[in-house]
């Protein structure tokens, strides 16, 4: 009875172990219809499924963008950030430094928008550098616009959030403001600032990106197994 009671006990702490093992937290955005304010919203609901589907159980908390980055990359507590755009940049797997990327769980489709009364035209990277383009700060945007920022080419106007970013092109403080089309549209309906300038904006017909949502996953042995159940259950 010793010896049963000895091995009902290991079992019962490797039950409790394995249960701690099978559980993560990640870090968001409120980037509503996204993620929302409370955590909820389309991609929290894909990530948590997916995690679900691979027997973890995932908690998500919303901080600002930059901390969000920040925390997922330097506090073990915290496993990744999502929804990233994916930067090659950044992708240890291709040789960056930042972080493992998991394969995408969905699309964000990226574009300009603008005052309908002055309408920005371009085809070509270089046709913005005839504007000033408002950007979120901390914001992946698309690869050779941001790069073209960061150098000076195209002039930028800073926002804190994309809501800031829509009022300031309403306002003229820049001529068309990066954005994704489907917060602009959610916040056009839910923003009362937003709502009140919505029916003198528009979307510009050219997209800058169609860009792929993923998980951003710490460099480490934890991060890569997380990463790895993900995709798995994911295909």
């Amino acid at each position: 009875m010793k010896t049963l009671a000895i091995v009902a006990g290991l079992a019962a702490s490797a039950v409790v172990a394995s249960a701690q093992a099978e559980s993560l937290q990640l870090t968001t955005l409120e980037w509503p219809p996204y993620v929302m304010s409370d955590g909820s919203g389309a991609s929290s609901e894909a990530v948590i499924a997916t995690f679900k589907k691979a027997g973890i159980e995932a908690s998500v908390q919303v901080f600002p963008w930059n901390r969000a980055i920040n925390l997922a990359e330097k506090d073990p507590n915290w496993i990744g950030v999502y929804p990233e755009y994916y930067s090659a940049a950044d992708d240890v797997d291709n040789g960056g430094a930042r972080c493992l990327y998991s394969a995408s769980f969905g699309t964000s489709p990226v574009g300009f928008i603008q005052r309908a009364d002055s309408p920005i035209t371009w085809s070509t990277h270089d046709d913005l550098k005839a504007y000033t383009i408002g950007v979120v700060r901390g914001y992946t945007n698309e690869e050779q616009f941001d790069a073209m920022v960061a150098a000076g080419d195209i002039s930028a106007e800073m926002a804190d959030d994309d809501a800031q970013n829509i009022l300031k092109v309403a306002g003229s403080r820049a001529d068309a403001g990066v954005v994704d089309r489907l917060v602009f549209e959610h916040l056009a309906k839910n923003d009362p600032e937003v709502a009140k300038v919505a029916g003198t904006l528009s979307f510009n017909d050219t997209l800058l990106a169609e860009h792929s949502l993923h998980i951003c996953f710490e460099n480490s042995e934890a991060g890569k197994a997380a990463r790895d159940k993900f995709n798995a259950a994911l295909n």
